[in-house]
């Protein structure tokens, strides 16, 4: 757990916490009520992405997500219900909307770090991310869903971090 460094109860230091992810594609760090109380019902994340880096496609099933871009330029692809795609970029000083439930991700566009904060109205949600949710799927299922043989699915990750780097 880590502590709230500061001695003011509404004040914490975001920028400077360990991340809780820290992979070659980029960076997380969090305030949740359980490290910053003063957030009762939210959670604050500082997104930072490498250029190319990729948050994984993951959905959240108990917060709405908002993202503002602190500097750089993002792509946001979701799928929501009814089959609904999204796919917009986002640049420094605008903010996207991803309503809860829906699956998405967000990759780095531009040519330098990618900074957002990440906005939830959840004081800790959760996250499940499409290596976890294939992952826990039996090959045979997919391969039926997919259209593809069992051992395409055999070797797949099911252990990815948050981020990916940029493909090759």
């Amino acid at each position: 757990m880590i502590p709230n460094m500061s001695t003011n109860p509404f004040k914490f230091p975001l920028s400077t916490v360990p991340p809780t992810a820290d992979v070659l594609g980029g960076s997380v760090r969090e305030a949740k009520k359980k490290t910053f109380p003063a957030l009762n019902g939210l959670a604050v994340f500082y997104l930072e992405l490498h250029p190319g880096g990729v948050r994984i496609p993951h959905w959240h099933p108990d917060a709405n997500e908002l993202d503002y871009i602190l500097h750089g330029k993002a792509r946001i692809a979701m799928v929501g219900p009814d089959n609904v795609k999204e796919t917009f970029d986002v640049s420094a000083g605008e903010i996207s909307f991803i309503p809860q439930g829906w699956f998405h991700s967000i990759q780095n566009i531009g040519d330098s770090d990618l900074k957002m904060l990440v906005i939830f109205n959840n004081d800790s949600p959760n996250d499940i991310g499409i290596s976890v949710g294939l992952g826990g799927m039996d090959p045979f299922v997919l391969a039926e869903t997919l259209g593809a043989s069992p051992s395409v699915f055999e070797g797949f990750r099911k252990d990815v971090e948050l981020i990916a780097p940029q493909a090759q």
